[in-house]
């Protein structure tokens, strides 16, 4: 990948539009909320990207590498238990430092699921993703293949419901109870 300033310019908007989605919304963000705080200019923007929905779909790309790929992906290498307890205390680590806002291919894929269909599609795909990498932590700790996609399935079930609901709540203990249901799954 080159590193020059055009490459640095472009992920800097890809990088504060992740952030701004995840905590306003996709519909409440603008180009311009984007702008002020990169402080690149509206021709530069355009330069990069012909459309905010051109920029959603860089995002989700973004979401699918640096929490799919980067993070939980590689934690997933482990047995169940060990994997659930470091997700759970990564999740616990980023609330107590005040950047967590729920996962973000799930609180955008909401959003967007019957305004910008194509979009809302790019969204589904990180979610089957993480699915599949709840049910490779399974097969790791000696489940079938079918076994470990039918319980990777409710993990996933779990898991989005618990962070919705402290999105919506902002109540802590949600971690305490994801992580308890999560380890009683196998």
């Amino acid at each position: 990948m080159k590193s020059g300033k055009g490459e640095k310019t472009k992920q800097l908007l890809i990088e504060t539009a992740s952030k701004l989605f995840l905590k306003n919304g996709y519909s409440n963000t603008g180009i311009n909320d984007i702008l002020h705080e990169t402080n690149v200019s509206k021709g530069s923007f355009y330069f990069y990207f012909s459309s905010k929905k051109e920029l959603g779909f860089e995002v989700a790309k973004y979401y699918g590498k640096v929490m799919l790929r980067d993070w939980i992906e590689p934690l997933s290498n482990n047995p169940w238990n060990v994997f659930i307890n470091n997700m759970v205390m990564d999740i616990k680590n980023s609330v107590s430092q005040g950047n967590y806002f729920g996962c973000p291919i799930a609180v955008l894929g909401l959003e967007i699921a019957f305004i910008e269909n194509d979009l809302s599609e790019a969204y589904s795909k990180g979610m089957c993703k993480l699915i599949s990498i709840f049910s490779n932590s399974l097969q790791i700790s000696g489940l079938t293949k079918d076994k470990a996609d039918l319980i990777g399935r409710k993990a996933f079930a779990i898991y989005e419901g618990y962070v919705l609901y402290y999105r919506i709540s902002k109540d802590e203990k949600s971690f305490e109870y994801m992580l308890q249901d999560l380890l009683s799954l196998k």
